[in-house]
């Protein structure tokens, strides 16, 4: 067996260093530093402001078009609208100081709006028009109710051009989009089939984004069948045109033709890859109404709400993104979002015509508007839209929790390290993370939970035994782990970071102590400090020096020589994981578990403890599993984690206690928002012979969320079993019994070659996917 740190060994040593790192990486190179561009008085804006006005209105003619492109169209077009300093998701947060500047410009949005719609008349009718419209349309959606100058921009722009030209499709598109996200669905069909006509150049782009347009307008008008189809076949025929492109232009020639598409590598390359804008576009709204088909829905939703700070202060011209499941784990791709809004000058936003499913907002925002604010928003906050909904989402941003020591690279010594921060008035606990600096960035993981007041003393033997390790290259070579991710807090030299996150009763997210701190006024103590509490022994040193074989051998000698050297323990328990996990080592695998029986001897650790509790689980060796959970449970000394509880009803499923493992996979999925053993719990449901109605209703109320996961999964699964039912009710029950008998048995190999065997059915599809989950 490999030695997994599983649940949330596998989310502290594995899963954190990974979705953190973006987030504590924000204070480390923006403190006490602005974006890059230099601090600029309100009079010196105002200077700037009366200089470019008077340069713009000292011009006539070509002139002032071509200063009105060059000072006004061409700096926005380079920020475009969507384009943020900061995108804050529930599943990914992103950022950039380089390529997504702010970039200054002395006029206020009035001003702007003055020029843009001058050159949108007067201008030279190309491009450069169209840049205008775009950015014009920004401004107007920044008011917030400017609809209809907005449309007469629009039929402006068009009566100057050709109305066979592509700057005309694409104008009428844009009409056509903007049409459709306000609800007016009679406007948008009309724009549609005025825009369904060749062009000279780009057929295939405008194609696409006509039948993407299509397939959300037909949905909207409750269609779902006939927006299926649609999508598909121009999918299909996207990536026909494509194949033809390739082979007449090749790769090179291929490249420049489609500059412009979504910074994936080069167009062929992104083609390969189903990357191109296009492709993206048309596969994730394929996606969504295959499952509203699959589910039955037809009709469309809304959702709207706003997005301020605690004090009230609405957050103005931010990026609102609303995400499907199936696309919220890769960053925000600002041409192929199909639900994208800026927020008005209230903060509010509004979506209509949604698809009903399962989504996550992410908002954009400038580095100013984030600074010394936070977005407590987690991995497992979902909002599902039904037809019909009219949902309110209110996203509201917190003050930055402020930490108080130790700080400011203090040195700490001694045999444990206080910690204190700010309280935070309606927080029932905290969670405090400690970094790790290692070459390459940095190595998060938790070091104490459900902490009741706002300081804790963590003796020095706690921390040293928080962390887990860390790749570097990229590869799975286990040589090229980061000595000081091994180390972590026992290595004397380092110097380490902490945060705090705080939490009500109900286990949400109220703020958090790491955010993003540009100004003196905001930057607050730095989370920074050095602990010397010991000195490295030779065994380390070979570790620093990324000799671990050598490593390995000498605390072997330290332990050997002393029994009571738990560091050395752990040192060889760590390196020897590390070394099954990414050399498959089997030699390696076999010494780990005596080891670590010692190490929970010698010190009584959770967290090692629950590695053996996770190997015996895998081994279905319940002597040992029971023996070392109840020692679980009395380390934690409180009640354990919904996958923890998750993780024993499992274990007492598999042991025949049915009964008492449908109770605490009651409680489990009740308190997990992922619901990740949902399949667990319905095959014990079914195993104790509930019927399929009352365990679709149970697959409804706790939808499976994760990568690549529908929350629709289980419901799809169970109303297929039902289908299949209806045929041979009695042959079907028997057989369902049969299959779940050697679930409940551990039969496990026998079970996963019969889904195998000879042809798909539904009961085989579900029972494989029971298998999945354990």
């Amino acid at each position: 067996m490999i030695i997994r740190l599983r649940v949330k060994h596998l989310v502290l040593f594995v899963l954190l260093p990974l979705s953190l790192l973006a987030i504590v990486a924000v204070v480390l190179p923006f403190s006490r530093s602005g974006t890059g561009t230099p601090a600029l008085t309100a009079s010196t804006a105002k200077d700037d402001r009366i200089k470019l006005l008077n340069t713009l209105n000292g011009s006539t003619g070509s002139k002032r078009m071509e200063l009105i492109r060059t000072k006004i169209i061409e700096p926005g077009n380079l920020d475009t609208s969507y384009s943020f300093n900061v995108y804050i998701g529930a599943s990914m947060t992103q950022s950039s100081q380089s390529e997504n500047e702010e970039i200054y410009s002395p006029l206020l949005p009035g001003d702007r709006i003055k020029f843009l719609q001058e050159y949108i008349l007067q201008g030279p009718a190309d491009y450069s028009m169209l840049n205008a419209v775009k950015l014009l349309l920004y401004e107007y959606d920044v008011i917030g109710t400017m609809d209809d100058e907005a449309d007469q921009a629009l039929a402006a722009a068009v009566e100057r051009i050709s109305s066979t030209s592509s700057l005309a499709r694409e104008l009428t598109l844009i009409r056509a989009e903007r049409a459709l996200n306000s609800g007016n669905f009679t406007a948008a069909e009309a724009l549609l089939k005025q825009a369904d006509f060749p062009v000279q150049n780009n057929d295939l782009e405008m194609d696409a984004r006509t039948a993407w347009l299509g397939g959300r307008l037909l949905f909207a008008q409750g269609k779902s069948r006939e927006a299926l189809t649609l999508v598909t076949t121009a999918l299909e025929q996207y990536r026909v045109g494509w194949k033809e492109l390739k082979k007449e232009y090749g790769g090179d020639e291929l490249q420049s033709i489609h500059s412009g598409e979504s910074g994936n590598g080069s167009s062929a390359e992104a083609f390969e890859q189903g990357t191109t804008d296009s492709d993206i576009r048309l596969i994730a709204l394929r996606t969504a109404l295959q499952s509203a088909v699959d589910m039955g829905i037809h009709t469309p939703a809304t959702l709207q709400g706003t997005l301020t700070k605690s004090d009230g202060t609405p957050v103005s011209r931010a990026g609102i993104f609303l995400r499907a499941e199936s696309e919220v784990h890769h960053s925000v791709m600002r041409n192929t979002e199909p639900y994208q809004i800026v927020t008005d000058e209230s903060g509010h936003y509004q979506f209509r015509g949604v698809i009903p499913g399962f989504y996550q907002l992410q908002i954009g925002v400038s580095f100013a508007q984030i600074d010394g604010w936070a977005w407590p928003v987690q991995s497992d906050d979902w909002i599902e839209i039904k037809p019909g909904d009219d949902f309110t989402e209110n996203i509201v941003l917190q003050p930055l929790l402020e930490l108080k020591s130790p700080v400011n690279s203090q040195v700490v010594t001694g045999s444990s390290v206080k910690f204190e921060w700010e309280p935070v008035k309606t927080a029932a606990y905290y969670n405090l993370s400690g970094t790790i600096n290692i070459e390459d960035g940095s190595f998060t993981t938790i070091v104490r939970q459900n902490i009741k007041d706002n300081k804790v003393s963590i003796p020095a033997e706690e921390l040293y035994d928080a962390g887990g390790f860390s790749i570097s290259g990229g590869t799975d070579n286990w040589k090229t782990i980061e000595p000081s991710s091994l180390l972590g807090f026992a290595g004397p030299e380092g110097r380490f970071s902490w945060t705090v996150d705080a939490f009500d009763e109900q286990g949400k997210l109220l703020t958090r102590s790491n955010g993003y701190r540009l100004n003196d006024d905001t930057v607050g103590n730095l989370p920074f400090f050095y602990y010397k509490s010991r000195t490295l022994t030779a065994a380390d040193k070979l570790v620093k020096d990324k000799k671990l074989e050598q490593a390995l051998q000498a605390y072997r000698r330290d332990y050997a020589a002393n029994p009571q050297d738990a560091h050395a323990l752990k040192m060889l328990t760590h390196l020897l994981t590390a070394k099954a996990s990414y050399a498959k080592d089997k030699q390696a695998e076999d010494a780990t578990i005596p080891l670590l029986i010692q190490l929970v001897q010698l010190r009584p650790d959770a967290n090692f403890t629950f590695s053996l509790v996770d190997h015996y689980f895998d081994h279905a060796d319940w002597v040992n599993y029971n023996k070392y959970y109840s020692m679980y449970n009395e380390l934690i000394q409180e009640k354990p984690s919904s996958y923890e509880m998750a993780i024993h009803a499992t274990a007492l499923m598999f042991q025949g206690q049915l009964a008492e493992a449908r109770k605490q996979f009651a409680v489990a999925l009740e308190e997990d928002l992922s619901h990740r053993f949902i399949g667990s719990y319905l095959a014990a449901e079914l195993a104790a012979g509930q019927p399929l109605t009352s365990v679709l209703e149970l697959a409804k109320r706790y939808p499976e969320h994760g990568y690549r996961t529908s929350g629709y999964r289980w419901p799809l699964l169970i109303s297929k079993l039902q289908s299949e039912r209806e045929k041979q009710p009695e042959v079907f029950d028997n057989l369902l019994q049969e299959k779940l008998a050697s679930y409940v048995a551990g039969e496990s190999e026998a079970l996963q070659q019969w889904t195998k065997e000879g042809e798909s059915t539904a009961l085989k599809n579900f029972m494989r996917a029971v298998l999945e989950v354990s």
